[in-house]
């Protein structure tokens, strides 16, 4: 019999060790899963920590504008944007007035002051006084200018005429600019100064119309869209009252919000119709006239100011409305 030699460092054939190889593996496998699991929950944990609470629903309020119609409906989340719709008209008239309060107080820079008939004028000084003189001329052109760009907000009427005093107001403005730049003699420079000196009364009215006229005509619009939320404001009332609700003290509140409203309605009217009917071949010309006016848009102004004071405690009132 034939005997074989195995070398001493072979290895023998051992059934069993591929499934000690598998389960060493699942092992391995199965902690490195633990250890992701709870990583992930670890992960998520901190994550609920470190979250502040608020609200499960966010509603934004959306921008709006004075030119912004009022909404249809009965909500309370419609009556508050239509109260910030007013507002919003409110802010701009305020700009208005005050743009209007700044040209009512135009000044006319002076010209030659001093310079009389007897003064002895060199032709130094001539020319001093006609620089002045085409200075202040140029500066009413300019807010001329600014006049008519304003005036294509007025309505066609208004617009038509409120252009044609502004271009006849040009029209003179340049020919006294022209003629005085052109005099030679001190007789003639004061001629054309005290032309210039009264012509400044129908300047300042044709600038100031403008703006008072733009003032008006989106006021009464402002009036007219707080009308229709203080009608709103009494269908609510009227709808809780229907329902059992007591709606005294929110009534109280409706009331001074439609005084208010309906004394700035015809104080505004009463102030567009006399700005309306200015012309300068009537006119007295003098800044307590046009203050008259402007007192009396401002004087309305501040009247629906109140009543939009008075709608955000009308919303808080029908806000407790079942």
């Amino acid at each position: 019999m034939i005997k074989t030699n195995t070398p001493k460092n072979s290895t023998k054939h051992n059934p069993g060790l591929p499934a000690v190889r598998q389960r060493g593996a699942a092992a391995i496998i199965g902690i490195v899963l633990i250890a992701v699991l709870l990583l992930a929950a670890v992960s998520f944990g901190y994550y609920l920590l470190t979250q502040k609470e608020g609200a499960v629903l966010q509603v934004e309020t959306p921008k709006v504008t004075a030119d912004d119609a009022l909404n249809r409906g009965k909500s309370n989340n419609e009556l508050i944007i239509d109260r910030l719709i007013v507002e919003a008209g409110l802010k701009r008239d305020e700009t208005q007035g005050k743009d209007a309060n700044a040209v009512l107080n135009d000044e006319q820079l002076p010209v030659g002051d001093g310079i009389t008939a007897d003064t002895v004028v060199e032709s130094a000084r001539l020319s001093r006084l006609q620089t002045e003189y085409i200075t202040e001329t140029d500066r009413r052109l300019k807010n001329l200018d600014k006049a008519m760009t304003l005036s294509e907000k007025l309505s066609t009427e208004q617009k038509a005429q409120s252009q044609k005093v502004i271009i006849d107001e040009q029209t003179a403005l340049s020919g006294l600019k022209a003629k005085s730049a052109a005099e030679t003699t001190k007789e003639n420079f004061l001629a054309d100064r005290v032309a210039l000196d009264a012509e400044y009364t129908d300047y300042l009215m044709a600038i100031t119309q403008v703006h008072l006229l733009v003032w008006a005509n989106y006021q009464t619009l402002l009036e007219e869209k707080v009308n229709v939320l203080g009608g709103k404001f009494q269908e609510r009332l009227n709808d809780a009252s229907n329902s059992g609700e007591s709606i005294a003290t929110a009534q109280t509140k409706v009331n001074d919000y439609q005084s208010n409203k309906t004394t700035a309605k015809a104080t505004t009217a009463k102030a567009l119709k006399a700005v309306n009917e200015l012309r300068p071949s009537t006119f007295n010309a003098n800044k307590a006239v046009l203050k008259t006016y402007y007192d009396q848009l401002l004087s309305a102004h501040n009247d629906i100011s109140k009543a939009v004071a008075t709608s955000k405690l009308i919303i808080t009132e029908i806000k407790t409305y079942k």
